[in-house]
């Protein structure tokens, strides 16, 4: 699920040093206990990194006060594409945790990611125990925060980890669990009762992100790229012809990538562009607009 690694903890490690010092000083001082008490008790949050925005989410529910949460990938970056520099993977230097989504920057960065964390960072691959299919060329798909009821496991792998890493706060991490699972019913609830009108129904996105999402809720997803792969002209007309047939309404495309071939195939079927970012930090208010978005433009009946 996971793999420990262990480093000296730089800063985190020195702190503690002053912490003990200031205690041992302020006891020979003949300083009261509350003094004392509150030096003890100064213990700086986990830090955490994860991949992309929507894990931050994740964590931040889990690990609550006690997790300090970065995001690798930088803002309108695609995790396609992404190479981190090398100020990017210094900061991993004070990392206790980095929790993967197998991206494909990770899958081509593992190595420099984990050496830049040191022996100390705990590596963890949130897609452990996930069901995963594949996209065209038979690599995994990666966009398991996507689906709802994938997310609860990856959550699962999330506390685990971090309870293992901080077992002094154990009981919050499960609670936290406890409460997000709740929370993810919730809108996997709500997001049924949304699409239930369309189900059955077939929608164009630019990229292959959807996947998951359209098997949880019935849905048939027509992607027009895959692998970060501009289409071939052959490959637009049948994406043409399919789409005609199918009476699609509204392309979908996300902010990381061109809109170009999504405006070309619009055109020609007569449907309108619509942004859906995958990568959104809030995941619960993205998911809604996801489903409220679908829902709109299939209720036309596109089929």
């Amino acid at each position: 699920m996971f793999e420990q690694r262990r480093k000296p903890r730089g800063a985190r490690k020195s702190l503690a040093l002053v912490l003990a010092v200031s205690g041992v000083l302020a006891g020979a001082c003949g300083t009261g206990g509350s003094e004392q008490s509150s030096s003890e008790d100064a213990v700086e949050p986990l830090r955490a990194f994860v991949s992309i925005p929507p894990q931050r989410y994740f964590v931040e529910h889990i690990g609550g006060e006690h997790v300090d949460t970065t995001v690798l990938l930088p803002p309108a970056a695609s995790p396609a594409l992404y190479e981190p520099k090398p100020s990017e993977l210094r900061s991993l230097s004070e990392a206790d945790v980095y929790f993967g989504v197998d991206v494909p920057f990770e899958r081509s960065m593992t190595d420099r990611i984990k050496a830049a964390g040191g022996d100390d960072m705990r590596w963890v691959r949130t897609w452990k125990n996930v069901d995963r299919g594949q996209l065209a060329g038979g690599k995994p798909d990666p966009h398991i925060w996507l689906s709802p009821q994938r997310v609860k496991t990856q959550a699962e792998t999330i506390a685990a980890a971090l309870s293992q890493v901080d077992p002094a706060h154990e009981a919050d991490y499960r609670n936290n669990l406890r409460r997000f699972k709740e929370r993810v019913d919730t809108v996997d609830a709500d997001i049924t009762r949304e699409l239930e009108p369309v189900a059955g129904s077939t929608f164009m996105s630019f990229h292959p992100a959807w996947n998951y999402f359209a098997g949880d809720y019935d849905l048939k997803m027509l992607p027009i790229e895959s692998g970060g792969k501009e289409p071939s002209a052959a490959r637009l007309r049948e994406i043409v012809e399919r789409a005609e047939n199918r009476d699609i309404r509204a392309v979908f495309v996300q902010p990381q990538f061109s809109k170009n071939d999504a405006r070309t195939i619009a055109k020609q079927v007569g449907a309108t562009v619509k942004p859906l970012d995958p990568l959104a930090r809030d995941w619960e208010k993205n998911m809604r607009h996801v489903a409220t978005e679908l829902a709109n433009a299939l209720r036309d009946g596109s089929r």
